[in-house]
């Protein structure tokens, strides 16, 4: 009886052993991630199917219970929460932390610089990838960076009246991304900085005159175009610009080995899907205004020149300043040197 009851107890223990890893593997977690526009908005939506991919990559095993901006921080507070643990991950863009960060805005667009590929290039083949977690390491943020979406040229302006030299410039006050808002400013014009959410009120307003902020699809839900009538092309202020996930490395660090090779591989997965996906949406915006009697302006060459030549002395100047700033931007222009003939080598004159 005694060896019947043992023999019942190994196998009960057995059983409970083997058990164990499948019970820990269907334990759903659930992490706080908040966005950068406000909900119904292009890049909201682009949060949203980058944590339905989470979700079904993970086999609902990680879930993002996503949230507009300012719902659980302000926005250009989220890097600190996260860090502190406020919520588990941040959906946005490193322009938003230049207050705490001076080279920050770099790892979103450099004026005058890299398109959406030769970014991507660069984080994983210039060591872009291993500077972007230097950077939050070197200003102890706790947090581990995720590259995602890259989104392609943006629009360089919408205002009330064509811009097409700079003296046209002039007298206008204007909403501008870091840096080139400081190149701008720099240079005699009147910029100011603020969240995506604050520019429709702003310009109804007349606080300020004329904006940026992103691609046709993003403005296009933002509305820009119901109170700017003149949309501005080339946008030299950011021929690309790149989104990212920040992770609280404890919230991290607390994952399950699997897990952490899973969401990687989603956030992979988003990446390419949601760059494509919302340069088909920049197509049908750009539609949508055409039909609206929007005016497509081109920005006198001369001018984009002009814009191109104060941005690169601006950058030279930060950079000889800011010993890790110059160490980003010398790492851009390298690879730039390497890259620049080749992908011209390799494409034709459209």
């Amino acid at each position: 009886m005694k060896k019947k009851i043992f023999v019942g107890v190994f196998a009960l223990v057995i059983m409970v052993a083997l058990m164990t890893p499948a019970l820990a593997q269907d334990k759903v977690i659930k992490w706080k991630v908040q966005g950068f526009v406000p909900a119904g908005m292009l890049y909201h939506e682009t949060l949203q199917r980058t944590a339905a991919i989470v979700k079904e990559v993970t086999g609902g095993r990680l879930v993002w219970e996503v949230f507009p901006a300012g719902a659980l921080v302000p926005p250009f507070e989220g890097l600190k929460a996260v860090s502190d643990g406020v919520y588990e991950a941040n959906f946005g863009y490193t322009g938003q932390w230049v207050g705490k960060i001076p080279v920050a805005p770099l790892f979103t667009a450099a004026p005058g610089g890299m398109n959406a590929l030769d970014m991507q290039m660069w984080f994983e083949h210039g060591g872009g990838k291993e500077l972007y977690q230097e950077m939050y390491d070197k200003y102890k943020y706790n947090v581990k960076v995720f590259i995602t979406s890259p989104i392609a040229m943006e629009i360089f302006m919408w205002s009330k009246k064509p811009l097409r030299k700079l003296e046209d410039f002039k007298g206008i006050k204007l909403r501008m991304m870091p840096i080139m808002g400081d190149v701008l400013t720099k240079n005699g014009m009147a910029v100011v900085f603020m969240p995506a959410g604050e520019i429709m009120p702003n310009l109804q307003r007349g606080v300020i005159d004329a904006a940026e902020y992103s691609i046709p699809a993003f403005d296009k839900s933002l509305g820009i175009w119901e109170v700017c009538k003149y949309l501005h092309l080339p946008g030299v202020h950011q021929p690309a610009s790149q989104l990212e996930v920040i992770v609280n490395k404890k919230a991290w660090e607390a994952l399950p080995a699997d897990l952490k090779m899973l969401m990687d591989a989603a956030i992979w997965k988003s990446r390419l899907q949601n760059w494509l996906w919302m340069e088909s949406k920049s197509i049908e915006a750009m539609a949508f205004f055409k039909e609206k009697g929007i005016e497509i302006v081109q920005v006198e060459p001369e001018t984009v020149k002009t814009f191109m030549k104060w941005a690169n002395d601006y950058l030279d100047e930060m950079g000889a300043k800011d010993e890790f700033f110059g160490k980003v931007w010398k790492s851009q222009k390298a690879f730039g040197d390497k890259w620049y003939p080749y992908a011209k080598m390799f494409s034709l004159p459209h």
